[in-house]
């Protein structure tokens, strides 16, 4: 009996990771007769063994949801959305109680009454169906003509899958070595044999790896139930579709998957798909797609998430991460934009401005990369703002074979998994420069400096020590580090084995490889080698208060287009922005810089030409926005604390500070914001009624023209000096007014904009 039960709950626990599934798609498609009759199979066997097995609980459960479903195939109910969240929920419950008989531990029964009532009181229209009814229809659904026979198949222990893959890779591994020596005898009959044995060794190993495989459709039966849930508890409408379940994927690596596909399309319904007001108004239809594929492409799957959401700002993300870390202004303003999306792998980064029970934390994708690289994978992005967004998951069939970079470093050969190396720099060139410091070295690159790490050091070998030729940038979830090395030499896909104890012991190690010339190497562990190292990534310590430390006052030093080199306080920056061609013009008597729907006023003090603008300093203050012309951003610096005073205290430069022993000018933000603050203080022009959004289009140029500032809603304290609205409009603010015609031919027809002009300046008069 005690084998009859384990085999019961080893069933179950296969068969409750499709069925919620089945049940979501279900309620999208009430007619599926296949899904309904997958259901009422599972439940009708549920409740059958659970009467050999003596288990009434579950049996009472079961019977409930079978005799519902029973009348649901018969045409006698309905299947709607009450009825499937109370299956939905009779299917949980089951679950835990199997994962209670199997832990021996004992389940209150609290809440199956509720449930079973529950369900008689969600189904209008209820009509009794005698259990002997529905047997004929199961008998039915059960028919050899719709469902082929299932395969044979045994079960085997994860311990003894692993043992033959082990076996095998010896295999492989011996293989790989004699095939070496032979070669070198030049036999053309021990060569024939080889090919023979290589071909058995091959067909071998991709049969024991096929034992490992499992479809991937396990991974993906629980998303379906995950999408609904998360989209009721938002209030949006969502519809999840799913392909390629038959692809096949190592069970260790469906394991490593699960989380990050679960975070991942909680991020979707989140993040990406609007609510249905939301999506109405952007000309999409009320529920939003969510499509899951997967596919193989050589000896790796891949899997596609897309949305037809609002996709990734990469301005937000990077106006946060320029807020957030100021000190790399420098290598952000430089990032293009896939590059700008990667921001959002970085921990305590959002791209939301407010939390949610499910999202807008900062904390999440950087765990979801992580885990991805773990399974030797990586992770890309496809934005399209507005339209979507596509996150594609590229890992190995198994972990057994992996991505290797081939290096030179001390005198001996190792290899790194790809998935760890960002890019491989060469020392020589102007990419990177390696300085000494402090009995180590750092690596400036593109402007961020990286700690250096020279393996020969850390193994000991300090009479292999010399200046590296290349250095490998190996990124971890802490942080980046530049590993020096000697040579690299190509890439190749190898077995990896467990190295000898004394090898691992030494704490830097991932494994042993063999390639193609039979001659064994080390898998390198980068991050224990950064432990060993004692590297410190600098993160930004939120608990640290302002007792305990008092951060420097950090400056932005730039080449001005005038060719001096000057600086500004960074807290001023708001970001730094490249200029696309035809963004800057020469309007209304200055300089304004176009992003979207706004224009930005371009402070031209330093002779900037409109046509000649290619970067520049977003400044803010107090809610307005100033745009100052650049030609290159150098690095962020602190401020020296002595500012020699400037000799024209009404002009831009507040003074001069020594850096490097060069003196340069502070640009003074409150001196540059007070040269465009005629704007701020003109006064206030309020557009008033159901068509300001109309006027505000239409008119705000010749409203400004005139000399008035425009706004659609008055600044509490601030005096509004004139209301513009239509001449039907009933309640007028009670401040002068002026009233536009619908007429032509009548005074202040809306489309007459001179006769606005002259009556707006006459009112200022």
């Amino acid at each position: 009996m005690d084998d009859l039960l384990q085999e019961f709950i080893a069933e179950t626990r296969e068969t409750l990771e499709a069925i919620s599934g089945e049940i979501v798609g279900w309620e999208a498609d009430p007619g599926d007769r296949s899904r309904l009759d997958a259901i009422f199979r599972f439940v009708h066997t549920i409740k059958g063994s659970c009467g050999f097995l003596d288990l009434p609980r579950l049996a009472r459960l079961s019977h409930a949801a079978e005799d519902a479903l029973a009348a649901v195939r018969a045409g006698d109910r309905v299947p709607d959305q009450a009825l499937v969240t109370v299956i939905l929920a009779i299917i949980d419950r089951i679950g835990e109680i199997v994962e209670a008989i199997d832990a021996g531990e004992a389940l209150p029964e609290g809440g199956e009454a509720l449930l079973i009532a529950a369900l008689d009181g969600a189904i209008t229209g209820e009509v009794a169906v005698p259990a002997e009814e529905a047997d004929p229809l199961m008998a039915a659904a059960m028919a050899p003509a719709v469902r082929a026979a299932p395969k044979r198949s045994v079960r085997l222990s994860v311990d003894l899958l692993d043992r033959m893959m082990s076996g095998v890779s010896d295999m492989v591994l011996a293989r790989n070595q004699l095939a070496r020596h032979l070669r070198m005898m030049d036999d053309p009959r021990l060569e024939s044999m080889l090919e023979r044995l290589s071909i058995s060794v091959d067909e071998l190993r991709d049969t024991v790896t096929r034992t490992r495989m499992q479809r991937v459709e396990s991974l993906f039966s629980a998303l379906p139930r995950l999408a609904r849930d998360a989209a009721a508890a938002l209030d949006k409408s969502v519809a999840l579709t799913i392909e390629g379940g038959d692809v096949e994927l190592d069970r260790e690596m469906i394991e490593l998957l699960r989380d990050p596909l679960v975070h991942l399309v909680r991020n979707a319904v989140d993040h990406g798909i609007e609510d249905r007001a939301g999506r109405i108004r952007a000309g999409k239809p009320a529920t939003g797609q969510l499509r899951i594929v997967a596919r193989q492409a050589g000896n790796l799957i891949i899997i596609e998430l897309a949305d037809d959401g609002r996709g990734i700002d990469s301005d937000r993300l990077l106006a946060k991460a320029l807020r957030e870390q100021p000190e790399r202004a420098i290598e952000l303003a430089g990032l293009d934009e896939e590059a700008r999306l990667r921001l959002i792998f970085e921990p305590g980064l959002s791209s939301r401005d407010e939390v949610t029970a499910l999202s807008g934390r900062g904390v999440g994708m950087d765990v979801v990369k992580a885990n991805v690289e773990q399974a030797g994978g990586r992770i890309s992005l496809s934005s399209r703002p507005g339209q979507g967004l596509t996150i594609a998951l590229e890992v190995p069939l198994t972990l057994a074979i992996l991505n290797a970079v081939l290096v030179d470093a001390a005198g001996t050969r190792f290899a790194i998994p790809r998935q760890s190396v960002d890019e491989i720099v060469a020392v020589d060139g102007r990419a990177a420069r390696v300085d000494p410091v402090a009995g180590g070295a750092m690596v400036l690159l593109r402007g961020q400096r990286l700690p250096m790490v020279a393996l020969p050091a850390l193994l000991g070998r300090t009479e292999t020590l010399a200046a590296p030729r290349y250095l490998a940038i190996v990124s971890l979830r802490e942080g980046r580090y530049a590993l020096a090395l000697d040579g690299v030499r190509d890439t190749q896909e190898l077995v990896v084995k467990p190295a000898a104890p004394a090898v691992m012991c030494a704490g830097i190690y991932a494994g042993q490889m063999l390639p193609d010339d039979g001659n064994p190497i080390l898998l390198l562990d980068c991050a224990a080698i950064a432990q060993r190292a004692a590297l410190t990534f600098e993160r930004v310590d939120a608990t640290v208060t302002e007792q305990e430390t008092i951060e420097p006052v950090r400056a932005l030093l730039f080449d001005d287009i005038d060719g001096a080199r000057r600086m500004i306080v960074s807290d001023a920056v708001d970001r730094i922005e490249s200029v696309a061609t035809g963004a800057v013009r020469a309007l209304a008597g200055g300089i304004w810089l176009t992003i979207g729907e706004r224009s930005i006023p371009v402070w031209a003090g330093a002779g900037a030409i409109a046509g000649d603008v290619r970067k520049v300093l977003r400044l803010q203050l107090d809610g307005q926005e100033l745009a100052y012309p650049i030609a290159d951003p150098i690095e962020i610096v602190p401020l020296p604390p002595e500012i020699a005073a400037a000799a024209d205290p009404h002009g831009v430069i507040a003074g001069l500070a020594v850096i490097d022993g060069e003196p340069i000018e502070l640009v003074d933000p409150l001196a540059l914001f007070a040269e465009v603050a005629s704007v701020a203080e003109r006064p206030l022009c309020l557009l008033h009624g159901a068509e300001s959004g109309w006027m505000e289009a239409f008119l705000k140029p010749a409203i400004e023209q005139a000399g008035y500032r425009v706004v659609r809603k008055a600044p509490p304290g601030v005096p509004v000096a004139l209301a513009l609205a239509m001449e039907d409009d009933a309640e007028v603010p009670p401040v002068p007014a002026l009233r536009l015609s619908r007429v032509r031919g009548r005074p202040l027809y809306r489309f007459d904009r001179a006769a606005l002009i002259a009556a707006l300046k006459g009112h200022a008069a």
